[in-house]
């Protein structure tokens, strides 16, 4: 239980900013809570109430929106056995308890195996669009606080989140709780590979900030005597970023250009491409690695310019994004539709059959190299035809094979000869034959037997060669 003294700080926190209406709304909100909520308790030990504040306050770092806060502080009300009552009582209006029962509603969900809750889902969502951003912060709250959870349940928060919920927050600009997400999740699925990295990223943290440094340093000098009013922030690549790189681009951690970043954040578009300008004229661009988003957005709304540069000599030669984009686009860029009143634009990504399949895959578009915007455009519509698929085990492995690909050969790759007492596969949660064709993000989960059960009619669902040589001099069950 928190004390009188933290609570009053935490209402504080959820109340500044807010102006006097907002104010009155949240602060009958927070009552009702406390008054409420505090003496029933989850299954972490803490009070509803409590629970109702932390996810009020993760959602306080992207929107000051009243509703959205006071539906946080509430959606666990529906727990009492009057709450429609003392609701109905209480300073709400019909459409504030709806979206309250909205929320509660979505808690026992699960997006990444279930289908029929992922439809469920998204027609909550396609029906009242807020909550897709209460439904997030709820879930980094979880992913902030794992360690209260029972280990079964950790993993499968882990798993669902980094399955599923980074990839819905990338594909609606809410980067920073994206990589939050996929960091924390990472660490606890994959610990050995993540320390592992991470050992790697601390042996280059001191050259690496002193290259951001001075460089920082360097071009805040140059934009200033072109007379372009700038702020220059930094970062190294995230933990899980700098993984997914390497596996699926199929570099080594030497070879990634994109590890240092500089973001170059100007008043408005024109001041962007004059930035470009004498960042090229300064530096030394790598050719090949210009991406204008600006002129071509990326689909969940992303805009910048890229580009790779060498840094500063004498002080390192590992190369250098840099990223430029107006205070909006960096706003947008953070926090994404959380930062709009407006949220059934970006809705899209729930309508589109394909982008339904790309939500169930942890993993955002790949992006082909280009040497200039038009190219980079017309890499955008070749992106589909790239010649491997990225696919998962169930213990959250990530393998890069050749398209087309069926479940078989997944297991022949992956398993061998074991494939022989294979009983059945899962692609997605669902069983499936094992002529299934894989698509990038399936998630395979085979199960095995004790004895044989591999055919050799199996032949004919083979589309690599490896496997049909496995499958050689099988004989009949």
């Amino acid at each position: 239980m928190l004390s009188p003294m933290a609570q009053r700080t935490d209402l504080q926190r959820l109340l500044r900013g807010l102006d006097a209406p907002g104010r009155r709304k949240v602060s009958a909100a927070y009552a009702f809570a406390r008054g409420h909520l505090s003496v029933l308790t989850r299954r972490t030990g803490r009070s509803y109430a409590e629970h109702g504040m932390e996810v009020a306050l993760v959602l306080r770092e992207v929107t000051g929106d009243p509703i959205l806060l006071l539906a946080a502080l509430l959606h666990d009300a529906y727990l009492l056995p009057d709450a429609e009552a003392l609701l109905a009582a209480s300073s709400l209006t019909p459409e504030e308890r709806k979206l309250a029962y909205a929320m509660h509603e979505l808690r026992r969900m699960h997006i990444d195996a279930n289908t029929r809750d992922l439809d469920k889902v998204i027609a909550a969502f396609s029906a009242d669009e807020r909550l897709l951003v209460l439904r997030m912060a709820h879930r980094i709250n979880d992913v902030r606080h794992l360690g209260r959870f029972l280990p079964d349940l950790r993993r499968a928060i882990a798993r669902e989140t980094l399955h599923m919920y980074a990839s819905i927050a990338g594909r609606l600009g809410m980067h920073r709780w994206r990589h939050e997400m996929e960091d924390a999740c990472f660490r606890y699925l994959q610990p050995r590979t993540a320390a592992a990295l991470e050992r790697r990223l601390r042996d280059c943290r001191e050259l690496d900030e002193a290259c951001l440094t001075h460089t920082t340093r360097f071009l805040r000098r140059r934009l200033r005597a072109r007379g372009i009013p700038s702020r220059i922030t930094s970062r190294i690549k995230g933990l899980y970023s700098t993984y997914r790189k390497m596996v699926l681009r199929k570099r080594r951690f030497e070879e990634l250009t994109d590890r240092l970043a500089l973001r170059v954040i100007v008043p408005d578009d024109d001041a962007c491409y004059r930035a470009l300008g004498v960042i090229h004229a300064v530096l030394h661009p790598m050719p090949g690695k210009l991406k204008d988003y600006i002129g071509a957005p990326k689909e969940n709304g992303y805009r910048s310019i890229h580009t790779v540069v060498y840094p500063l000599a004498g002080v390192t030669e590992q190369p250098m994004e840099i990223q430029i984009r107006s205070e909006g686009m960096h706003a947008e860029c953070e926090d994404g539709l959380a930062r709009h009143t407006d949220y059934k634009h970006y809705l899209y990504a729930l309508h589109s059959d394909e982008t339904r399949v790309h939500l169930l895959r942890n993993l955002e578009s790949l992006r082909m190299e280009a040497r200039s915007p038009s190219a980079f455009e017309t890499a955008l519509r070749r992106y589909f035809d790239d010649a491997h698929a990225a696919l998962f085990d169930a213990r959250n492995n990530l393998y890069h094979l050749r398209k087309p690909l069926t479940a078989l050969d997944f297991v022949c790759h992956v398993y061998g000869r074991r494939f022989l007492t294979l009983r059945r596969v899962r692609v997605n949660g669902r069983e499936r034959p094992v002529g299934t064709v894989l698509k990038d993000g399936d998630i395979i989960d085979a199960r095995f037997g004790r004895r044989r059960s591999a055919d050799a009619s199996w032949a004919a669902h083979c589309r690599h060669a490896g496997t049909r040589k496995l499958l050689n001099g099988v004989p009949p069950v």
